[in-house]
């Protein structure tokens, strides 16, 4: 097998004064160097689809996925297309330096465990998905920080970090639970299958037959899991990807509407206000990216 080129990424070249971290949001393409870096690395999808290419190993990706990428591992995204929907990507890079200011901030043993096996190098590449936008929030911020640096931005930046690592460490945790009454399917599956059919006509029916647990089961895991009902949960992920399509998209609201699962425009203006407190047009008249 051809060895493809490959260069060294060094966090003295990103770094700003003190911060020992830097964030970025890159638009992926073709010509970006396949690489490994002497800093680690939470990279998080913003938009769009392609692939990460990792070590030798290649994983499609989309919107919402999370990458902890350790030292000297070698990877590069990849849009799915040069002339497609481009791949939008937030990475947050830190010096191993820096975990030591973590750790003594950490009160409790779980969060500085966590960040002491990324500091001595025993947690290795880890991939999540993020459920509920939490990671997009913090990276929103995150990437708002390092833009405009101020007064205490330093301080900002690391405990933005601390907070991304605590949410990292309790998905990976989640993501690893499983429980005896799981059996065969966990619910994480069932999430991710949400994640991907929550267009189509969707019922505990439906994710019953794919999971293999009774309706009355899966009705008692979304309540453990999500704090939400089924019915309930499903209208947060529809009002979840609206939402992206209101800012980032000259759509109709009944056109997108029908994109998230919903033939009824009443219908899907109700949920919609009922979740954000705004109606679709109010949502994209003070969000809109254009």
């Amino acid at each position: 097998m051809m060895k493809r080129p490959m260069e060294t990424y060094y966090g003295d070249h990103f770094f700003r004064d003190d911060t020992m971290m830097y964030v970025n949001r890159n638009a992926e393409n073709f010509s970006g160097s396949y690489h490994n870096h002497d800093f680690l690395e939470i990279a998080y999808i913003v938009e769009g689809e392609g692939f990460h290419h990792l070590e030798n190993t290649v994983q499609r990706v989309r919107k919402g996925h999370i990458f902890y990428i350790p030292l000297g591992v070698s990877h590069v995204f990849r849009p799915t297309s040069a002339n497609g929907k481009p791949l939008i990507v937030n990475n947050c890079i830190f010096s191993v330096q820096l975990l030591s200011k973590l750790i003594a901030f950490a009160s409790d043993s779980d969060t500085a465990s966590f960040l002491q096996r990324m500091q001595d190098g025993s947690l290795g590449y880890k991939s999540i998905m993020d459920q509920h936008d939490r990671f997009e929030k913090l990276f929103d911020s995150l990437y708002e920080q390092n833009a405009m640096p101020i007064r205490g931005s330093a301080v900002y930046l690391h405990t933005l970090l601390l907070q991304l690592v605590i949410e990292f460490s309790r998905a990976i945790e989640h993501l690893h639970t499983k429980p005896s009454e799981l059996q065969h399917h966990s619910f994480q599956d069932v999430l991710q299958y949400v994640e991907r059919h929550y267009m189509h006509e969707l019922s505990l029916t439906v994710l019953a037959h794919i999971s293999g647990f009774s309706e009355r089961h899966l009705q008692r895991l979304f309540r453990r899991y999500t704090a939400q009902s089924w019915h309930h949960y499903l209208q947060t992920v529809r009002v979840r990807m609206s939402r992206e399509l209101l800012r980032t998209t000259p759509d109709k609201v009944s056109a997108i509407a029908e994109k998230v699962g919903y033939n009824d425009i009443h219908s899907f203006n109700s949920v919609f206000k009922r979740n954000t407190g705004l109606t679709p047009g109010q949502y994209r008249s003070e969000t809109r990216i254009d």
